[in-house]
């Protein structure tokens, strides 16, 4: 019987997701997901993690889900989508608003974990 669990997220770029991890300091590779007894999954991206368990993300349609084994791993599913799901938000505000000729002028984290930009445009 498989111990993984696939999470439905509601990002949709997985160079964005890969992007975000690596922000947060994972080292990101593809290929297998591993878990209890040797059992693995294919995914996109894979996080090798402190325990004996990986996380993964697959592009699945017009969004990514994260696929883990999450009897055995010590990390909180919600938790680690929730700061994947911040950074990605932040890099695609920075990314989409520098497009448009805006930029980063201060980075503000506040006492909740969220992120305050002030962003400036010169026209």
């Amino acid at each position: 019987m498989s111990h993984f669990t696939r999470v439905q997220t509601q990002l949709k770029d997985i160079e964005m997701v890969k992007r975000a991890l690596e922000d947060l300091g994972h080292t990101v590779t593809s290929g297998t997901v591993h878990g209890y007894q040797s059992q693995k999954s294919q995914a996109d991206l894979v996080v090798r993690l402190d325990d004996r368990y990986d996380v993964g993300f697959r592009q699945e349609g017009g969004s990514v889900s994260m696929i883990a084994d999450l009897w055995g791993s010590k990390v909180n599913a919600q938790d680690f989508i929730k700061q994947v799901s911040q950074r990605y938000a932040y890099l695609t505000v920075v990314e989409q608003t520098a497009g448009q000729g805006w930029q980063v002028v201060a980075e503000e984290t506040q006492a909740d974990g969220s992120v305050r930009l002030v962003m400036q445009r010169w026209t």
